[in-house]
C-alpha cells in the first residue's frame, strides 16, 4: 500500500511539473484584454486596442488573432509599417488563415502603391 501511495505521488507531482513546463497562457486574463480591446477598438479608440492587444501578445506571443487585430489597430491610425509587421506575423503563425494572407496582401498593395513598400511580392 505504502508503494501505490508513493507511486501515486510521484505521479502526481511529475505531472504537475510537466504541466508546469507547457507554456503557460493566462487565458482569462488574455481574454479580458481581448474584450476590452474590441470594446475600445468598436469605439474607434485605437490607441487603447493597440495597448491591450499588445498585452495580450506579451502574454502569449503565438496568438495570432491578436496580431491580426493588432494589425488592424495600426492600419486603422495610420501606421502601415507596424500593421505590415503584425499582419506578417499573423499569417506566419496561421499560415492557412485566408483572412490573415488577405489582410498582409491589402497592406502591402496600399504600401507598394505608396511607394513605401520595398519587400517583394510574396508568393502565396
Amino acid at each position: 500500500m505504502l508503494k501505490y501511495r508513493c507511486l501515486v505521488s510521484i505521479t502526481i507531482v511529475a505531472f504537475l511539473m510537466l504541466s508546469g513546463c507547457a507554456v503557460f497562457r493566462d487565458t482569462p486574463q488574455t481574454d479580458a484584454y481581448n474584450r476590452f480591446a474590441i470594446r475600445a477598438a468598436q469605439a474607434q479608440l485605437w490607441n487603447e486596442a493597440i495597448f491591450r492587444w499588445k498585452q495580450v501578445i506579451n502574454i502569449d506571443p503565438d496568438d495570432s488573432k491578436a496580431h491580426n487585430n493588432l494589425g488592424v489597430a495600426y492600419e486603422a491610425t495610420g501606421d502601415m509599417d507596424a500593421a505590415l509587421a503584425a499582419y506578417r506575423r499573423a499569417t506566419a503563425l496561421e499560415p492557412d488563415n485566408r483572412y490573415y494572407r488577405l489582410n498582409y496582401r491589402r497592406c502591402r498593395i496600399h504600401l507598394r502603391r505608396s511607394g513605401a513598400d520595398s519587400e517583394e511580392t510574396p508568393q502565396d
